[in-house]
């Protein structure tokens, strides 16, 4: 299946500013006061790119900074839809109309394909010597003693008080009541209005008047509400702004598997939450996390394996520690009919994997628990064992098991780590090994090495020493043919991992978006081709063990988790797709008899660089499935063609790191 595009030309066009929505017709445009709306495939709002056209047709992507500065607004309430305001960056004006082409990819899981659909919005407003221009302000950002939101500086300036009766008004509610401020008293009374890098930002700290507060304020999970309304009247016309912001100081908590995320209950009711580039909606469940409503609370329960996380290395005690991390976050609550959000980045402390309270080492044993749940999917207990395997858990559960060893035997081992004594043993699940591969599985398998170290002063502790290979050494050819193989979070394809990411951490059967890409090269006649990819354990491209993913430029038939390849042709904005190869590899580890050998895979290509100007090569040309007479890499040395300029032997970075 291909790139699928649509365009659609059927447009619902209403006279005069009135609030028109036509809710479940995907492509229905609505025109309101100030603003007019696009309905979009519900199915895209977890995952897309959207664009809108200038007036050379050239496509301007809408990332989060264009938003903002141009008047654009995505929502999810009970539809997907864009949002412009009359004034937005690449509004025209034809025939008296407003008119806006808009463009947006995805992928369809339904038929299995990316497709791109194009729109167009039209909007004739009425014209009015007395113009009201009415706004909603709600993107929190959310900080440990402020909240702030911005607006672009399209309006008269916060400053720009004249020796006339024109000057901003606010309207502060504290739920109850509403009491009107000129800026300068609200200002005394705990708030902030300033302009700086094009953007007007009203910020409103915890301890300021008419805050409204929700949530046991004896604990740390307290919900802050600022509901303000600015004013502006020239005596042409008057403009209401809307400023609703939420914000939780402290709404993250890690437990050893989960980021917890705590908002305590309000006025407002949750319509979605976005991690990263990942939208998720209450009434879809999702295998990413759990949403739930508790007494007085909104808990959200994040896999600390959860695709998008990351782990970052930080200091604890003479020993290195990791903290889990995810991407910004933003919680978006409907307010009395207005969409509000409160975006931050969830943190969890600096821990040593693994670490738990209960867990102790004295009297010359440790004592740890294994829980069923320490997998998704869970664990199976019956295959759970330690480095010496006569040796079994004191206590069994049907979800958890509790082992209590001496520090003498079952395996355990003794070393001298900066002057202090450390026991370090191992458990371990067994694998089902696949036969039909044998060399890898995709499988789960739980491995934890738990530690206790002694010294003078400090108390036992078990923790998990985590051990990285160093990544492999850039590769490239001489002269100036340079050929980089890069990883992606995600199949758009935005931003590839950077080489202090590394090593990246996935699932098994998580996908893997891998790019080969020529480098410094402006020639549009010459073609990257791709010759084999393969997957090592080591670092070294020609180590063992070794698993092929792509084999004479095409899939390798003998996994049942076939290589995707992902056409240029869906992408925009390359200059040359002839340079660049995308394709994405379900993730697995080295198995050898039923045990792992490895969790750290290291990806490599080799490649072809070709001269467009000369199709006959066989060498060049790419034909699936590949002939088992006539293998590119054969006639390489020997053929002498002049359309091969070059062959490269590429690397990732550094190692993917399989859970």
């Amino acid at each position: 299946m291909g790139w699928l595009s649509i365009v659609f030309s059927v447009v619902i066009l209403i006279f005069g500013w009135m609030n028109v929505n036509v809710l479940g017709l995907e492509g229905a445009v609505s025109c309101l006061p100030d603003s007019m709306t696009l309905e979009l495939p519900l199915e895209a709002a977890a995952n897309h790119q959207l664009f809108v056209f200038d007036r050379n047709n050239k496509p301007i992507q809408i990332d989060p900074a264009y938003e903002l500065k141009c008047q654009y607004t995505v929502e999810v309430v009970t539809v997907f839809q864009l949002r412009v305001g009359y004034g937005a960056c690449e509004v025209q004006e034809q025939n008296k109309s407003l008119f806006l082409a808009v463009q947006i990819n995805y992928f369809s899981k339904a038929l299995g394909q990316t497709v791109t659909k194009k729109y167009q919005m039209v909007c004739l407003p009425t014209q009015s010597d007395n113009l009201q221009i009415s706004r909603e302000v709600g993107k929190t950002r959310c900080t440990q003693s402020f909240m702030e939101v911005m607006l672009p500086q399209q309006l008269p300036n916060f400053d720009a008080i004249s020796n006339t009766r024109q000057e901003w008004l606010v309207d502060i509610n504290n739920g109850q009541t509403t009491t009107t401020m000129t800026l300068l008293q609200a200002r005394s009374k705990g708030y902030e209005f300033t302009v700086a890098n094009n953007l007007m930002i009203v910020r409103a700290y915890f301890t300021a008047t008419g805050i409204q507060k929700f949530g046991r304020l004896q604990s740390d999970k307290v919900l802050y509400l600022a509901d303000l309304t600015l004013k502006y009247d020239s005596g042409f016309g008057k403009i209401t702004i809307l400023v609703l912001m939420i914000c939780v100081p402290a709404p993250v908590s890690c437990n050893r598997m989960n980021v917890l995320i705590e908002i305590p209950s309000f006025v407002g009711t949750f319509t979605n939450l976005l991690i990263g580039t990942r939208l998720y909606l209450p009434s879809l469940p999702s295998t990413d996390l759990a949403i739930s409503r508790q007494q007085n609370m909104l808990r959200i329960t994040v896999p600390k394996r959860h695709p998008l996380a990351r782990t970052m290395a930080c200091p604890l005690g003479f020993l290195t520690g990791v903290k889990t991390v995810l991407p910004d976050t933003k919680l978006t609550f409907n307010v009395r009919g207005t969409l509000t959000s409160m975006t931050f980045t969830p943190v969890c402390p600096c821990e040593m994997k693994g670490s738990d309270p209960a867990v102790l080492c004295q009297d010359g044993f440790m004592d740890f628990e294994v829980s069923s749940n320490d997998t998704l999917p869970p664990l199976d207990l019956g295959t759970v064992q330690l480095r010496d395997p006569t040796c079994r858990p004191s206590v069994s559960s049907k979800d958890s098991l509790l082992f209590h060893i001496p520090l003498a035997s079952c395996g355990t081992t003794s070393k001298v780590i900066n002057g202090k004594l450390v026991y370090e043993n191992e458990i371990r699940a067994l694998l089902k090994d696949r036969p039909l591969l044998g060399v890898i599985t995709r499988d789960s398998e739980y491995v934890l090495t738990v530690q206790c170290y002694y010294d003078h002063t400090a108390d036992a502790n078990l923790i998990v020493d985590v051990k990285t290979n160093a990544p492999p050494p850039p590769a490239m050819e001489q002269g100036d043919l340079i050929v980089v193989l890069r990883a992606y979070p995600d199949v758009l394809y935005r931003t590839p991992y950077r080489d202090q990411d590394y090593p990246v951490v996935r699932s098994l059967r998580d996908p893997l978006y891998l790019e080969v890409q020529v480098l410094n090269r402006l020639d549009p006649n010459i073609k990257l081709v791709l010759d084999d990819c393969w997957a090592t354990g080591f670092p070294s491209p020609s180590s063992l063990p070794r698993w092929n993913i792509i084999v004479d430029g095409c899939q390798y038939d003998g996994d049942d988790y076939m290589t995707v390849f992902h056409s240029m042709s869906k992408f925009l904005g390359i200059p040359f797709p002839s340079h660049y190869r995308r394709f994405e590899v379900k993730m697995f580890t080295f198995v050898s008899g039923g045990v792992v050998q490895t969790n750290s895979i290291y990806f490599h290509c080799s490649t072809l660089i070709c001269d467009l100007l000369k199709p006959d090569s066989d060498l060049c040309a790419k034909t699936c499935p590949s002939s088992a007479s006539v293998k590119r890499r054969r006639g390489l040395g020997s053929a002498g063609s002049t359309a091969v300029l070059g062959e490269v032997v590429t690397s990732l970075p550094g190692p993917v790191a399989v859970l």
